[in-house]
């Protein structure tokens, strides 16, 4: 073998038997080629590992080619390498059968065609090298955005750019800060199964300088540069050449550097591989900057949940706390109940029976008033504080009683005309008749004395204020309608329908207070808004339903004592002064028998099977509650109504009082009237068929379907009476909406009622008219809006049923007729 004296154009392999200075071989030196020469094919392999060729140049006969071509296929390192046949001797044809990739025909064609073929293969190798990067380059960035965890991460990353360029080391370096003394390798590609190491950044010169700077360091030649002369003598026993740092930077934060190093005398890295290197630190870079972000808002989540299970435990405990409060307060207000109105309850019944005599003289009777008043104000202060006690619990519920609301307007106004002088405002009532309304007499006190307050305080200095009480017609019934008017600067029209908002303020402050008084008011069923008068000022009106004739009439006075067939009552009663306040008020009309605890009292029930059971609940030895579930219990006393007196006037006491099976719960204080018309009452329920019937008619009577719950037709046209007046006053839209099956669902009308109301808003009305035929009043929603409201519908009505449903809609706001006459136009109106 004889190599070539200047090599520069590439390395020639020469096939075939030596020529001397003279021949082939000085041919292709002199053109600057390097060459090797392998006289036969058994040292083809030899030959090549010595020189790597480029190109294959085969001489001899189409025997020796074959055989030369045959260990050339065979060979990993040259099957891919282009051989070219020298021909000038011999016949070009048989050799091109044998599969070479050129020709040489004379010694002129020799170096051009060994350039080309070097070309092609560059070229070839080139191709190949940018597709292995780009493909490397993508798998990356795919990585990078992936789950994976970091460290999976940057260790596929490093095992990838190892395959496109051959170095003896790369890793990944992270740091922390802007200008760090220390950092951590995370991964390397020459160590299985890598676990991080901290190094210091002053024994790798290279690596601190490029991460000072922020730009890509390239060490040519390590033995000659600089930079590298502390640590010289480190590297150079290992063979390092070159170096190549490339800062990881993304958004201006300093994440770390991708750090590659090439050992070898000829190692260097080129500018496509530096290039490589640039574009996967700034996919690197990213990822580390988004697992770094992903990890601060772990801890970031860990540290607010870890707040929030804090924060829970201590409202959970502060709850507790406020629930044993809670539970103080109420045993506190239910004693207060018990020892402050029981006394009350016997100065004012004992009072009541002296001023119903005639013993007393006008001196005597004049104390016996002055007694009784001073006993109903003590009363009414206890009522106050536990009112305020209840909270908003109390708010809920009611006392009703029969009161004229006239007579309430004239109180109030004479209540408060102290306060209306001071401001030299006045202040009067213009009420025509007498109004009779069921309702609570404290709370619509309360309204009265609200509103009123608040006209005085708007009203202009010497102006007036002026409470007009007078009976409505209305198509649903009579109502009591009360204006309060002042002649102030008004309240602007925009502002009108926010002014009985809770917490949110009209002029001047006007805001919970007002929302006290529509709660209170719908309470009664009334309705109650503000109006601005054509003459100024500010006007608020509600309206509350007037009692029924049957209401107004006071109960049937009592019945001659010596009358042989009056009924029996057991009074049952442990306190003395309240048992025979009740003697005293019954024996008129009833033989009343007493028993003074609740053991003595089922005993006497037994024994003397009485019409009537009149029982305290707060009894010795048997508790009244224990007593009446014992009594409804037994089948021989199961019959007898039980009316049970408690201090205590909430809803549940009463509704736990009720399901114990008594028919009625009255409480402590009590009118003597109001006695004997509940004792009267509970007599004539003895029969569960009249009562059941009864409670049937009542359902009708106001306006329900028994069926389904929900408004039947007369509930209907009454609300939509209401809704279509606030529609009209407000300006806000009102829609009608009727949904019919295909055929007829009487017996699935109950679960079809239980589906709109669940998928209703609260504002809405519905309706029951038979059949399954069902109609929705819609406040505030537009006809167009009330498709949605179909959509939203139908698909569960047809699930639910099997059965086709259509619908209709109205826009009632405009409607010019009667409601009446509006439902039966909609029902009336294709459904689609």
């Amino acid at each position: 073998m004889t190599p070539a004296v200047q090599p520069h154009r590439g390395r020639i392999l020469v096939v075939g038997p030596h020529e001397g200075p003279e021949g082939l071989l000085a041919q292709l030196a002199g053109s600057g080629f390097e060459c090797a020469v392998a006289e036969s094919a058994a040292s083809i392999a030899q030959a090549a590992a010595q020189i790597r060729p480029e190109a294959i140049l085969v001489e001899g006969g189409s025997k020796a080619a074959a055989q030369a071509l045959a260990v050339i296929r065979e060979s990993p390192l040259l099957r891919e390498v282009p051989v070219l046949a020298d021909v000038r001797r011999g016949r070009a044809g048989a050799v091109l059968k044998l599969g070479v990739d050129d020709v040489v025909r004379s010694a002129q064609e020799l170096a051009p065609r060994l350039e080309s073929a070097l070309r092609s293969r560059r070229l070839v190798e080139r191709e190949a090298r940018a597709r292995l990067r780009l493909e490397t380059l993508l798998e990356i960035s795919q990585a990078a955005a992936s789950s994976l965890e970091l460290e999976e991460i940057l260790t596929l990353a490093v095992e990838k750019i190892g395959k496109v360029i051959k170095t003896d080391r790369c890793s990944v370096v992270l740091v922390e800060g802007k200008s760090p003394r220390s950092a951590s390798v995370v991964a390397s590609l020459e160590v299985q199964n890598f676990k991080p190491i901290q190094i210091d950044l002053a024994r790798y010169p290279e690596v601190r300088r490029a991460l000072e700077t922020r730009q890509a360091l390239h060490i040519e030649d390590s033995s000659r540069d600089p930079l590298l002369a502390e640590v010289r003598e480190l590297i150079m026993p290992l063979g390092v050449r070159s170096f190549f740092v490339q800062p990881l930077i993304c958004q201006d934060d300093l994440l770390g550097a991708l750090f590659l190093r090439m050992a070898g005398s000829d190692a260097s890295f080129g500018e496509e591989e530096k290039e490589f290197a640039r574009a996967v630190g700034a996919a690197l870079a990213n990822s580390v900057r988004n697992a770094r972000l992903h990890t601060a808002v772990k801890r970031k989540r860990d540290e607010l949940e870890s707040a929030y299970v804090d924060r829970y435990r201590e409202l959970s405990e502060a709850n507790r706390r406020l629930r044993d409060l809670n539970k103080l307060k109420d045993e506190l207000i239910a004693v207060c109940s018990h020892d402050l109105r029981a006394p009350l309850q016997v100065l004012l019944g004992h009072g009541r029976l002296l001023l119903e005599g005639d013993a007393l003289g006008a001196p005597q009777r004049g104390s016996a008033e002055a007694m009784i008043r001073q006993g109903k104000k003590i009363l009414d202060l206890v009522e106050s504080l536990l009112e305020r006690g209840k909270g908003e619990a109390a708010r809920l519920s009611i006392e009703p009683r029969l009161l004229d609301v006239s007579a309430l307007a004239q109180d109030c106004v004479a209540e408060l005309g102290i306060l209306a002088s001071e401001r030299g405002v006045t202040l009067r009532a213009e009420c025509a008749e007498s109004l009779s309304v069921v309702g609570d007499a404290l709370k619509l006190h309360e309204v009265l004395q609200n509103l009123v307050t608040n006209a005085i305080q708007h009203a202009h200095e010497a102006g007036s204020v002026v409470v007009h009480v007078r009976r409505l017609m209305r198509p649903d019934g009579e109502v009591a309608r009360v204006v309060v008017q002042d002649d102030g600067q008004g309240i602007p029209a925009a502002e009108l329908p926010l002014v009985f908002d809770r917490y949110r303020h009209g002029p001047k402050g006007t805001g919970l207070g007002l929302a006290i008084c529509k709660e209170f008011v719908e309470l009664h069923g009334g309705e109650i808004w503000a109006e601005t008068p054509p003459g100024g000022g500010a006007a608020f009106v509600f309206t509350v339903p007037l009692a029924r004739e049957g209401a107004r009439q006071a109960p049937a006075q009592a019945r001659s004592a010596e009358d042989a067939g009056q009924p029996r009552v057991l009074v049952v009663e442990d306190e003395p002064a309240v048992a025979a306040l009740l003697t005293d008020t019954l024996r008129a009309s009833y033989r009343v028998e007493v028993a003074r605890d609740g053991a003595e009292g089922l005993a006497k029930a037994r024994a003397l099977h009485p019409d009537l059971v009149v029982m305290d609940v707060f009894l010795p030895r048997v508790d009244g509650l224990d007593a009446a579930q014992a009594l409804k219990s037994s089948a021989d006393t199961a019959d007898i109504p039980v009316i049970l007196l408690t201090a205590h006037q909430g809803v549940a006491d009463k509704v736990r009082a009720l399901n114990l099976g008594a028919v009625d719960c009255l409480g402590k204080p009590f009118q003597p009237l109001e006695l004997m018309h509940r004792v009267e009452r509970a007599l004539k329920l003895r029969s569960a068929e009249r009562e059941l019937v009864r409670s049937q008619a009542l359902l009708r009577r106001s306006g329900s379907d028994p069926l389904t719950g929900l408004h039947d037709r007369s509930g209907l046209l009454m609300r939509m009476e209401q809704e279509l007046a606030r529609s009209r006053r407000h300006r806000r839209p009102l829609t009608l909406l009727a949904l019919r099956p295909d055929v007829a669902l009487s017996d699935l009308a109950r679960p079809v009622a239980q589906l709109v109301r669940q998928h209703s808003r609260v504002p809405d009305v519905l309706a029951h008219l038979g059949d399954g035929v069902l109609v929705l009043l819609l406040p505030e929603a537009s006809p167009t809006q009330s498709h949605s409201v179909v959509a939203r519908l139908r698909p569960g009505l047809e699930q639910a049923t099997k059965v086709g449903w259509r619908s209709a809609t109205m826009d009632l706001a405009v409607h010019a007729g009667t409601v009446a006459g509006a439902l039966d136009a909609l029902l009336d109106t294709s459904p689609t």
